[in-house]
C-alpha cells in the first residue's frame, strides 16, 4: 500500500545507476544474489545483493554509483 500515491517514486542512487547500466539482480534458489547485465552473459554471485552488484561492476570495469 502506498501512503502517498500522488508523490513520484524516488529511486535510490544505486537503483538509478543499475537502471542506467541495465543491471538487474535476482535471488537464486540457494539464497545467494545474482547480479547480471541484460543482453550479455556477464554475471556475479554473492551472499549480499549490493556486493553482487559491486562485484559485477568490477568485473565489467565500470564505476559504481558512489564513485
Amino acid at each position: 500500500m502506498n501512503l502517498f500515491p500522488e508523490l513520484p517514486e524516488e529511486l535510490s542512487p544505486r537503483l538509478k545507476w543499475m537502471k542506467a547500466k541495465n543491471i538487474h539482480t535476482m535471488k537464486a534458489k540457494d539464497g545467494k544474489w545474482i547480479a547480471y547485465k541484460s543482453e550479455t552473459q556477464h554475471h556475479y554471485t554473492h551472499e549480499e545483493e549490493a556486493d553482487a552488484v559491486v562485484g559485477l561492476a568490477k568485473k565489467l570495469k565500470i564505476r559504481i554509483w558512489n564513485e
